[in-house]
Parts: structure tokens; sequence; C-alpha cells
């Protein structure tokens, strides 16, 4: 039985290390997980999905209490308005009252008006059947000797005039003499043509029109007869001959109405009373305060900011991979960005909650500025500061003036850190702030709301107040929780009571000297070509560290003494003189330097060949030349990555070789110089760092104009000029 149940269990899992792989266990899990989390890339993408949660919670938390009204209902509350509101009702009620106002003037003006083209027409058919009738009375007339009463009723010519004529007007047209009344015909046509055609008439200026035509009728030397005639039948023919002016009434209507300026209730104004019936007006308007229980609004908002900080974060995460993907190397620094961001929106939004309308110009962008600036990049925080301000805005109840502020703050707090080297700047960066803010805040409140309100210019003065109170203060504590460096921290690296640099000046005094003067190299050269100049000084400070282990090895320190390497191999004085960079870099590492700073010293000798004990050993070995490996002769590198690394070495060597120059000239330093770049260069030291032809002649130039400074030719005095400045510094009198 015992036999029989082992063969089920071996039937059951014949091979125990398969079943093993098809079932994992928890600690193959974990560390499968483990190994994901320590893909850089799994990190970028869970740092941006945790951000845009993080803001989009701050966005969206303590919305206001939506209502659930409809209309006819009556409120159960008193209502007020979270933000300012407008009256889209009583707005358009103002605006057509004004457009009423506006319409009514323009009746009485005649530029609102234009002449009817078919005024002069219809004046033409008029005289034309009036004059038709008049000639059949006045042939009634030449045939019979009689005026036919009938042809001269009233009503015949009510529709040809404006005004009616009366019978014994129509008797003297009958009356007139052929000659005249022809005349009579052709001038009222060309009269009555004229006015109608060219002068706009309405019943507002009909009398004064009128009024004028005597006295034009009386300047054509008509009969008595004639012209009393023709004055009447002018008279009663003249009519309004205008139409409105449509385009130009509407375009009228469209400009007051525009000017009309909104009703709006403002922030804390009482919209709905308790037990008021809502009406479609007010509805409107809570709808417009998302204060109406709309799930489908609600879920638009949510999208709508959810996109808005999703492209915000991209197109933020795009601009570091373009233009500075070394950010991506140092994950601390990203932190760094997300802590900054988040405290602030935070900050925002708290603010934002305070039951008074200027407290969020204490937002603290200008502060993330700063810091961003001073221990990241001033690029990378001038497009934090734009990011931050569109938040700020967007929480603020969207308001564009509080966005401007922002955006303001933080450019002006970037360029005046642009060169930040000590605290001091920043005192003078938070003065400029001070009074940048507030006059941009008294701008903005005179640009955006009807009456000035003193106190934000207040709060934005102590907001740049605070804000380099704040970055003095907490630029320490950053540095050492993200191990950062600062513009502050190389400066106390730099000062020569720093306890390394002391060791360096009492153990090994010439490579302190040779240091400093390395430093005054490397720093000319940095600026021409635009590296860090700070970090090529201190950079040059510390390169040599690694030579107080074993000072008396080194040249500069051997002060006439005797040089140990004359009784040394060459290979083991090379694995002396090359060993001095791992040393420094050890010590650097006991005494907390920064890991760019190790970097230099690793760095500042490259791959370089120790040229002196690699021909010694060549020429001791006579014969067997062939045996000396080069690559044992050089140093273990790496070569520079950084522009500075690679002015540190430069220097190091230039100064060293033109100290060594028996009798230094211009002539003879500038083609050392450029013999020394000339043999670095052939031999690919530069190759792992982005320096450039124009860089490096630009590294010569400024190398020439230091030195030259240092090793200028000094006159020799004659013997008898020298006695004489001494007999002066004496006071003697060699003459007697």
């Amino acid at each position: 039985m015992a036999i029989l149940e082992l063969n089920d269990n071996q039937g059951l899992n014949p091979n125990p290390k398969k079943a093993k792989t098809l079932n994992p266990t928890t600690s193959e899990v974990a560390a499968k997980i483990i190994d994901v989390l320590k893909l850089p890339s799994f990190r970028e993408v869970f740092l941006i999905i945790f951000c845009f949660v993080i803001i989009i919670i701050l966005l969206q938390i303590n919305l206001p209490n939506p209502y659930n009204l409809k209309v006819g209902q009556a409120s159960k509350s008193d209502i007020t308005a979270p933000k300012d509101v407008v009256d889209h009702q009583a707005t358009k009620f103002a605006q057509q009252e004004a457009v009423n106002r506006a319409l009514d003037a323009a009746k009485q003006d005649l530029d609102y008006y234009i002449i009817d083209k078919e005024a002069g027409k219809g004046v033409a058919f008029r005289l034309n059947r009036f004059f038709e009738i008049m000639d059949q009375a006045r042939k009634h007339y030449a045939t019979t000797g009689v005026i036919d009463e009938a042809d001269l009723r009233i009503s015949k010519f009510q529709s040809f005039f404006y005004e009616l004529p009366n019978r014994n007007f129509l008797r003297r047209i009958v009356l007139l003499p052929t000659v005249e009344y022809q005349r009579l015909k052709e001038l009222s046509h060309s009269i009555l043509r004229d006015l109608e055609t060219k002068q706009k008439i309405n019943s507002i200026n009909i009398m004064k029109i009128k009024s004028g035509v005597p006295e034009l009728i009386d300047q054509l030397s008509l009969t008595p007869e004639l012209s009393s005639v023709l004055k009447i039948l002018v008279d009663i023919s003249i009519r309004p001959n205008t139409a409105r002016n449509e385009a130009m009434l509407a375009r009228l209507e469209k400009r007051v109405s525009s000017e009309v300026p909104k009703v709006i209730h403002r922030q804390g104004e009482l919209l709905i009373a308790k037990n008021q019936i809502v009406t479609e007006n007010d509805l409107a308007m809570l709808e417009d305060l998302h204060l109406i229980v709309d799930h489908t609004n609600q879920v638009l908002v949510f999208l709508s900011l959810a996109f808005f900080v999703i492209l915000l974060i991209g197109l933020a995460w795009v601009y570091i991979y373009q233009y500075h993907p070394e950010l991506f190397k140092q994950e601390r620094l990203l932190y760094l960005l997300l802590l900054l961001t988040l405290l602030v929106v935070g900050i925002i939004k708290v603010l934002s909650l305070i039951d008074y309308p200027a407290i969020p110009y204490l937002a603290p962008v200008s502060f993330a500025a700063m810091l961003i600036t001073i221990l990241i990049n001033p690029l990378i925080a001038m497009m934090m500061t734009i990011i931050l301000s569109l938040i700020g805005g967007v929480i603020v109840e969207y308001n564009l003036a509080l966005t401007i502020f922002y955006l303001t703050s933080g450019v002006v707090a970037v360029l005046s850190l642009s060169n930040f080297h000590r605290q001091r700047d920043l005192v003078r960066s938070g003065v400029i702030l001070m009074v940048i803010n507030a006059m941009t805040a008294i701008v903005l409140n005179l640009l955006f709301r009807t009456n000035f309100n003193p106190i934000a210019a207040i709060l934005a003065m102590v907001n740049g107040f605070l804000s380099a109170v704040l970055a003095i203060g907490t630029i320490p504590f950053l540095e050492h929780i993200f191990k950062i460096i600062s513009p502050i921290r190389l400066l106390e690296l730099a000062n020569p009571g720093n306890p390394l640099l002391r060791r360096l000046q009492i153990e090994a005094p010439g490579t302190y000297q040779h240091s400093i003067m390395v430093g005054n190299l490397a720093e000319a050269a940095a600026e021409k070509i635009g590296a860090d100049a700070l970090w090529s000084r201190v950079g040059s400070y510390y390169h040599d560290i690694g030579k107080i282990r074993r000072p008396y090895f080194f040249v500069e320190n051997q002060f006439a003494q005797e040089n140990p390497h004359e009784k040394l191999n060459p290979s083991l004085s090379t694995l002396i003189i090359t060993y001095h960079v791992k040393e420094g870099a050890e010590i650097a590492r006991e005494h907390g330097l920064p890991e760019k700073l190790i970097d230099i010293i690793e760095q500042h000798h490259g791959t370089d060949l120790v040229r002196y004990f690699y021909i010694r050993a060549t020429e001791n070995a006579q014969g067997e030349k062939e045996n000396i490996n080069e690559r044992d002769f050089r140093y273990e590198g790496p070569k520079p990555q950084t522009k500075e690394a690679a002015l540190v070495m430069l220097a190091d060597s230039v100064e060293a070789a033109v100290r060594s120059l028996p009798k230094p000239t211009p002539s003879k330093i500038e083609a050392l110089i450029q013999k020394i770049i000339r043999e670095r260069l052939d031999d690919g030291q530069f190759d792992e760092c982005n320096l450039t032809l124009k860089d490096l002649n630009q590294i010569k130039n400024s190398f020439i104009k230091v030195l030259g400074g240092m090793f200028h030719n000094r006159i020799e005095y004659p013997e008898v000029v020298l006695k004489e400045i001494e007999r002066k510094k004496t006071g003697a009198d060699f003459t007697k």
C-alpha cells in the first residue's frame, strides 16, 4: 500500500521542478514586481499618473453643494453666489431698453434715412396723370368757353397730391395761356424731380423744404400768375421721400447692445431668497454656477479638467524630453518638481476656499519659481511658472487676473535670479518681487474690477517678501533631501576655510597654489564658452585633493627636496602619479562632496598619457621597446563628460606646463597652450563632452590673457637708475 501510495503521488507530480515553475511563489512575484519598479520608464509613467490624479483631486475637491430645484418650485433656503455670475435676463432687458432709446433718437436723425429711389418716378407719374385731366378740362373750355365743374371735382385729384388742391386753384390752371401752361408742366416736373431725388424729406423737415420753394421760383422771372400757380402746385405735391436705413439701424442696435455692461451678481450676493419661486432665469444662473444637480454636466466638467491637466503635464514632459533630457537621469529632480507643483497647487486650492477675494494673491508661485531656478534650471522654472499660473487661474474660479499675476510674479522671480550666486541675490530678488507684485496687482485690479482693492496690492507685496524668506530657509533642506548642490553650497566649498582645503594648504601647499591658479584659468575660460564658471572654479580647487596622501611625490610640493621618482621604476612612479585621481575621489566621498565634483576629480586627466615616465620607460627598455605597453602609462579615466571637467583638464595641464618654462614669453606661452590643446584633441580626450573647435579657440585666448598677466616681462633697469631709486628711498645723497 505504501508503494502504491508513493506511485500515485509520483504520478500526480512527476516533475516537482516543473510544477514549481508553473506555480510561482510569492517571493518570485515580489522579485518581478521589484524588477518592474526599477525600470525608469515605469517610474516616469507612475510619476505622471500620480501627479495627474492629485491635481484632479485638488481641482474637484470641495465644490459647492448642488441644489435639486426646478422652475416653479420654491427654494427651501437662501442661495448666494459662490462667484460672480451674469444675470442674462436682466442683461437682455437692459440691452433692449438701451436699443429702444437709441432707435427713438435715430427716428429724428436724417442720417439714419435714405432717399427712396422710387420717389422721383412717383412724382413724374402723378404729375403726368394730373396734367392729363387738366388737358381734358382745358380742351373742353377751349371748345365751349365754359369750365365743366365735373372735370374739377376734388376727389379726382386726391391721389396725386400730398395736400388736396382747392377748386379755385384748378380753375386758374385751366385759364392759363397755353404757353404758360406748357411752362408750368416743365417747371413743376423739373423742380419736384430735383427736390424728391436730391433732398431727404420726411414729416419733420417737410415744412422747411416747402418754405424754400417760393424763393427758388422767384428766381425764374415768371409772370405773377404763373409764379403763383407754380408755387401752389409744387407746395401741395411735395411729400416725404425717405426710407429707414436698415443697415445703419442694425449696426446701431448691435453697437448699443454691446456697450451695455452685463448685469452681474457679485460673489456672496443673494440670488434666490428662501421660499422664492424659481424662474427660468434663476435656474440658468444656478446652472452657470454648477449649483444644479446635473450628472452630465459634472462629467463634462471632470473630463474637461482632466484633458486640461493631461495637456499641461504632457507639454511639460515633452519640453523636458526635448530640451533637458538630463533630468530623466536625475529622478530626484523630477520628484522635486512634483513636490513643488503639488505644494503650490494645494496652497492655491486652500487659499481659494477662504471667503476673501484678495487672499489668493498670497499663492507662492514665485517661491516655486525661485527654488526651481536655483536648484534646477531657469528655463525649467519658466516652464513650471506657466503651468502653475494656468492651473492656479482655473482653481480660483477661472480667474484671468490671477493667472496674469502668477505668471508675471514667477517670470520676474526667474529673471531676477538667473545669475544667482549668493543669498543676498535672493534678498534683492525679494525686493524686486515686492515692487513688481504690488504694481501688477494694482494694474489688474483697475483692469478687471470696478472698485480698487488696496488689500490685494498689500498681499501681493507680502507674497514677494515671503517667497524670498521661504526660499532662503528651505534651500538647505531641499539640498540635503534631494542631494542637489546650489550656488550657495558651492561658494561654501570654495571657501579657503573649508576643512578639506585647509588640509590641502597645510599638507600640500604647492598643490593648493597650483589649484588656485587652475581655478582662475578654468573660471575665465568657462565664462567665455558659456560653461558653469562656479563649478569650474570649485572643481579646480578640489581636482588634485588626492595628492594630500603622498604630497612629496609631486613636483610642486618638493621645494628643492630630492625627487623620490629618481629612485623608482617608471611604472611604479606612473602608478603613484595616476593613483592620486582614485584617492581624490575616495577622499571626496569620505567628506560628502557632491557627485558632480567627484566626477570632475575622476575625469580631469581623462585617459591621458603620463608622457614623462612613458618616455623614461622607453629609454630604459633600449632594445625591448616593443614590450612597453602605452596603456600602462595612461590614467584610468573616464574622459571628460562635461565642459567643466574638460576645462579643468586643460587648465591643469597648461598651468603646470607654463610654470615649468624657464623664461616665459607671450609667444612661448601661446605656442605651449596651442600644443597642449592640440595634443588632447588628437588624443580624443574631448570625444565625450560637447566642446567645439570654436570653444577650444576661445579657451586658448582666455588662457593666454590670464597667463599673460601673470608672467609679463619685467623691465631690467640700468645700474645707475637702480642706485638713483635706492637713494630716493633712503634719502642718501650719493653725489656728495
